[in-house]
């Protein structure tokens, strides 16, 4: 799932290419994919083609006004006092075509295997068409990414959004804010408690790895047993590393690629992350791995205590 540095990284993309550009028309090609409300659930979906028809006709003519993340989600302003919300959820991708460029081919994984397919193809499920001739491809292998039509003032209704912590960025992270949410949680593992979109907004699987590596802590220790030293480390390293991650346009390991199709470079850079079995480019132990929470965590056995 694209974590906080891919998303930040394809909204920078989205406020270069689409920002200011007029919506000519938009087909949903995948009635589930879409809703519209702020209380809708997006494991529940259903396909709904009347309610697709009202998706195309309010987003006809409505112009792109601002691009804003709020964890993981997208959020889009429109004319109108429109928002459209935007979750990339597994395998979800926004691709960019520009005015008159030829047919644009993407490929489904970053590996030098995959398939390269020309948009749109198959698991395109909403295309945006603006009056310039832009065109905006919102592809889903899995189906679990979502767009949902929200009035302005229905923001504040919508559940996921009110559930998230503050972002790492803000000022609204502190050590204080940390140390307290530490203090709730004390026998959940580090790596569980980095993940939960409640402490920290945006964090997953690659991230929380990756500072952990940073803040010299094994993934299974519990919250409860970090010392002082420790505690501030993680805090230093959340936004250090997250940071890292947007500077190199995040991380391709799977699925996802910038607006233009690219692949991100921090994958390259990755210390511990799906290394297992490799050796630690600082000491040489080999890297070793834990299940926790469903989640495979990497780690140092000896830079991480």
């Amino acid at each position: 799932m694209p974590e906080l540095p891919e998303v930040e990284t394809i909204k920078n993309g989205l406020l270069k290419t689409i920002k200011g550009r007029t919506i000519k028309s938009v087909e949903v090609r995948l009635p589930k994919i879409i809703s519209i409300g702020p209380a809708t659930v997006s494991n529940i979906r259903k396909n709904n083609k009347s309610k697709a028809r009202l998706f195309e006709d309010v987003l006809r003519g409505k112009k792109i006004e601002g691009i804003k993340r709020r964890a993981k989600m997208f959020i889009i302003s429109l004319s109108g006092g429109y928002d459209i919300l935007i979750h990339l959820k597994m395998t979800g991708q926004l691709i960019y075509s520009a005015p008159k460029e030829k047919p644009k081919t993407v490929k489904m994984f970053n590996a030098a295997n995959s398939r390269i397919l020309t948009l749109p193809h198959k698991y395109t499920h909403v295309i945006f068409y603006f009056t310039d001739g832009a065109r905006l491809y919102f592809n889903d292998l899995r189906q679990f990414g979502y767009l949902r039509l929200v009035k302005r003032g229905e923001l504040s209704e919508v559940r996921e959004l009110q559930q998230y912590g503050p972002e790492p960025f803000s000022k609204d992270f502190t050590m204080d804010y940390l140390a307290g949410k530490m203090k709730t949680r004390p026998r959940l593992s580090v790596k569980q408690f980095l993940v939960e979109p409640k402490v920290v907004a945006g964090v997953g699987n690659i991230y929380s790895d990756e500072i952990l590596y940073c803040a010299k802590v094994q993934p299974d220790r519990k919250v409860g047993g970090l010392k002082p030293a420790e505690k501030k480390a993680l805090f230093q390293c959340i936004p250090r590393i997250l940071k890292e991650g947007v500077a190199h346009h995040g991380s391709s390991v799977g699925d996802y690629f910038q607006v233009d199709g690219s692949e991100g470079t921090y994958g390259r850079i990755h210390r511990v992350y799906a290394k297992a079995g490799q050796l630690c480019r600082e000491c040489g132990t080999m890297i070793k791995s834990v299940k926790l929470g469903g989640r495979t965590s990497s780690y140092c056995p000896v830079c991480q205590k």
